[in-house]
């Protein structure tokens, strides 16, 4: 039986990766538990093409291209063609979104009819921190939030929030809350401070708001500013986390640890997917 939320209209990247069928098999995961709307998207970048980068512009180069172009196209099909399948299979109501551009902008465009974005974690950006990556333009760019997903799926069920009483992190703190992400799961709160007392008081604002919306929670203070993202993948594992939740931006060690130098680590190597939010 689905379980209350508001999550209405999901959108899956069902291709550019050896492992997409991950990002599918959570967005099935998700829509069995919430009764949601599933929405493949691939996408054919015309500009990506070999001719393209290397600017080779004969008439053999030329029918080069067009064949590459139609090869993406017929893998786009193909890749939605199952995405829809394994869909009604699971009897899950599915859209299949099929288009050309710049892969980044296409994403962000739909996005703006979603509730929620899914990627697979390994799709072959260049860098998962660069600003310029498709992850780091639809990150920066997108108007919902984003989970990546790992090489494979967790088998825990709990929640864990990485907290540091920022606006990005309120703003992912709220998106998480209203889509109802929280119900029926125990969500852990964590907060790092210099103090045990400090990080109590950070947290605890965050965990009153998950109350009031009938979140079971608990908080977590770390004591200590420096290794935080050890002590946040050994809570993680403590408490059965199978989902970390994080604003993607702030000024806190949190936030260099989620998109600083640690953050193409956290995103690629992590086993938990990543609920993340500008």
């Amino acid at each position: 039986m689905n379980q209350v939320s508001n999550l209405q209209r999901v959108l899956v990247g069902v291709g550019g990766s050896a492992n997409g069928h991950v990002a599918v098999d959570f967005s099935l995961q998700l829509a069995d538990r919430y009764g949601c709307r599933l929405v493949g998207i691939d996408i054919v970048d015309e500009d990506d093409t070999e001719l393209a980068i290397y600017g080779v512009a004969d008439e053999t180069a030329e029918a080069e291209r067009r064949r590459e172009i139609r090869q993406l196209r017929d893998r786009v099909r193909q890749n939605l063609d199952a995405f829809q399948q394994r869909c009604r299979a699971a009897g899950i109501n599915v859209e299949c979104c099929g288009k050309s551009g710049e892969v980044a902008e296409q994403i962000v465009t739909e996005a703006q009819r979603s509730d929620l974005i899914i990627l697979s974690r390994d799709t072959p950006f260049e860098s998962a921190t660069s600003a310029n990556s498709t992850l780091g333009k639809v990150l920066r760019q997108a108007p919902r939030p984003l989970i990546t997903v790992p090489l494979s799926l967790p088998l825990q069920d709990h929640v864990l929030i990485a907290y540091d009483g920022s606006r990005p992190a309120g703003q992912a703190l709220l998106a998480f809350v209203t889509l109802g992400l929280g119900t029926g799961r125990k969500v852990h709160v964590a907060t790092a401070a210099g103090s045990v007392e400090s990080a109590r008081m950070i947290a605890q604002p965050a965990v009153d708001f998950l109350q009031l919306h009938g979140v079971d929670c608990q908080l977590h203070a770390i004591e200590g500013e420096t290794k935080v993202e050890h002590a946040l993948f050994s809570l993680a594992a403590e408490v059965d986390a199978g989902l970390l939740v994080a604003g993607s931006c702030g000024h806190s060690r949190i936030r260099e640890v989620l998109l600083g130098s640690f953050t193409q680590a956290l995103i690629e190597a992590s086993h938990l997917p990543l609920f993340l939010f500008h």
